[in-house]
């Protein structure tokens, strides 16, 4: 699906104003069924999420947008905290004037900003969904290593395209995301705290969210469910997105099919017969 006819820009005010590009697509409208924001990880961009739009765009309004300092989005001077990221949604959500309560998505470095959303405004949440995100949050060891070198920025932003192919943005962003997130993320003092019901996806073969974090997760969130998605690693709706899709209808269709599925029920999903197909 191509998005680029679907992205507009805003410009957010605040201590630290940022111009975002986002994709907005799907019904404004009844019949359509809500609106679902999608938060992409450290170092990507909402193009990840394009499997994901395309299939939930016919019945939901579907919002991605870039994160400051990533992809189309503006670079600016800023701390890159998770107190800016959490500002840029809300005035994201007010601008586009979402209601409430919709459907948070989240991918990796996306969780804490959509776990901390849900913990502090629930009313405004109807459900969450994360993948590949946990209570301790890291990059890819070898991303890790290169932003950490003691070399100036021009020499790692140059490094960057032979050792880092798959990043949206720019060293110095992804080193104070680092700084002003990842490294100061506990996730095991919010997750209890969200009551909102709960999706998390993992993937078999993580290593930079490993399944072991998300059973974690699941412990400590008092509605959660989790499912393993097999053979994939850390981008489990980019590697097998039909699988993912078909775990995201069933959790999105409605109460009364959640509840027979079991929610809350302290079991795990884990990879389930559609998540379990091959060829998704």
């Amino acid at each position: 699906m191509d998005l680029t006819p679907y992205r507009k820009e805003l410009l957010l005010a605040g201590t630290a104003p940022v111009r975002l590009s986002v994709v907005d697509v799907g019904p404004l409208e009844p019949p359509g069924r809500g609106t679902v924001v999608c938060i992409h990880g450290c170092a990507g961009h909402l193009e990840q999420w394009a499997p994901q739009i395309a299939h939930l765009a016919e019945h939901y309004r579907v919002i991605a947008p870039d994160l400051r300092g990533h992809g189309h989005s503006e670079v600016v001077a800023s701390a890159y905290s998770l107190e800016e990221f959490l500002w840029d949604l809300t005035q994201l959500l007010t601008r586009l004037q979402v209601a409430d309560p919709f459907i948070l998505m989240a991918h990796s470095f996306g969780g804490p900003i959509a776990i901390t959303f849900a913990a502090t405004q629930p009313q405004r949440v109807s459900r969450l969904v994360l993948i590949a995100t946990g209570p301790e949050m890291h990059l890819n060891p070898l991303h890790e290593f290169v932003v950490k070198l003691p070399l100036p920025l021009r020499y790692l932003e140059g490094l960057r395209p032979a050792l880092m192919p798959k990043t949206y943005a720019p060293v110095a962003v992804i080193q104070q995301v680092l700084a002003g997130t990842l490294f100061r993320w506990d996730g095991r003092k919010v997750l209890p705290q969200v009551t909102t019901p709960t999706l998390i996806i993992a993937g078999q073969w993580d290593f930079i969210a490993p399944v072991s974090q998300a059973e974690e997760s699941q412990r400590l969130m008092p509605n959660a469910r989790l499912e393993v998605v097999k053979y994939t690693r850390h981008l489990p709706h980019l590697e097998r997105p039909d699988a993912v899709n078909r775990l995201l209808d069933r959790f999105l269709e409605g109460p009364r099919l959640w509840r027979e599925q079991g929610a809350g029920d302290r079991g795990q999903g884990s990879a389930s017969a559609e998540s379990a197909q091959p060829g998704s």
